[in-house]
């Protein structure tokens, strides 16, 4: 049944509704059932052996994880963790699903494939000040300039795929890793706000070992300025921000975009609207995924940017996507690359 910190976390749910609200999915479906609060009180009734694991897995399985409902909890609900564990528990990583999910992951398969051959960027000199390099920058053997300046150790995965599509086994394996590096380093450099969150989520990391994390925002007091050849000189830039990125981490960042000179920093509108992509979950819901994406298309749309920034390469994805299904096509970066190829010191 439910252990029990999920207990005393659902215990808490005032059911006050900010997270209906604030739900993506439900703003698509209008079905209470796929809410945090629709959620608890199905934990709830399961819990008392009113409904059968059946009765509940459909509608675990439609979260999209963007914790958006934790985000405006007054109560503090950890719904994320909640609800991510128990989908895990209850829907648990089959041969079938690995082989779906490997099958619709190709395209980054196949980049660690063309780039098996190419030199793996030198780290710097051994150092506590730690990068950790997500997935997809090392499916492409990205060098960026924060492989020249930190030490990257080759952290795991943050973990957050395994957890979302069941796999515990390798989700802990992975936290393990990453909890032992962290443990010895003074300071752990992101420049993936959902690496970041995925791993500030680790119920095994003190509040000491949590303060060491931190986004590359906190590292760019030499960049004020446009390099003389950047194509982007007096354009508008805007800022997707993704899901999980707190507000303390995108406050720094507008504050970071609207200090460079020769550039137009605007906010976008509904600022926490999901690109609608979630990582895997494109790939599981692609009608709920796309219609969410239709919706920060005509926001992005509407905003007429030159440039779209984002900290998150699954966000960067799907707003090339939602770029695509909107035949509205900016020019959509990572923040990381920004910095690199177009910001001089």
């Amino acid at each position: 049944m439910l252990d029990k910190d999920i207990k005393k976390n659902i215990s808490k749910c005032a059911r006050c509704a900010l997270c209906v609200q604030n739900c993506p999915i439900y703003e698509i479906k209008k079905d209470e059932n796929n809410t945090a609060r629709g959620l608890i009180c199905k934990l709830l009734g399961y819990e008392k052996k009113h409904l059968s694991d059946n009765e509940i897995k459909k509608d675990l399985k439609i979260c999209l994880n963007c914790s958006k409902c934790e985000t405006n909890c007054p109560s503090g609900v950890k719904t994320t963790s909640i609800f991510a564990y128990k989908n895990a528990i209850l829907n648990p990583s089959k041969i079938s699903q690995r082989i779906l999910l490997a099958t619709k992951l190709l395209p980054i398969k196949f980049l660690y494939f063309i780039n098996l051959f190419k030199k793996t960027p030198k780290n710097s000199l051994n150092s506590n000040v730690l990068y950790f390099k997500g997935c997809i920058a090392k499916a492409q053997h990205k060098k960026t300039y924060l492989d020249e300046i930190l030490y990257n150790p080759n952290f795991s995965c943050c973990a957050l795929p395994y957890l979302t599509c069941g796999d515990l086994k390798n989700y802990n394996k992975a936290k393990k890793r990453n909890i032992e590096l962290i443990k010895k380093a003074s300071m752990v450099v992101f420049d993936c706000v959902s690496c970041k969150s995925a791993i500030e989520n680790y119920s095994e990391l003190t509040q000491e070992d949590k303060s060491k994390l931190v986004f590359i925002t906190d590292l760019e007091n030499n960049f004020k300025s446009l390099k003389p050849n950047s194509k982007y000189k007096n354009k508008t830039v805007t800022f997707h921000k993704p899901c999980h990125m707190s507000k303390n981490d995108f406050q720094k960042i507008e504050k970071f975009l609207s200090s460079i000179d020769n550039i137009k920093y605007i906010s976008l509108e509904n600022i926490d609207s999901c690109c609608g992509f979630g990582g895997s979950y494109f790939i599981y819901h692609p009608i709920i995924a796309t219609k969410i994406a239709l919706k920060k298309a005509f926001t992005i749309k509407k905003s007429n940017a030159d440039l779209i920034l984002t900290a998150c390469p699954s966000c960067t994805m799907g707003l090339r996507f939602n770029q695509l299904i909107s035949f509205n096509y900016k020019k959509t970066l990572e923040l990381r690359d920004f910095i690199h190829n177009e910001l001089a010191k």
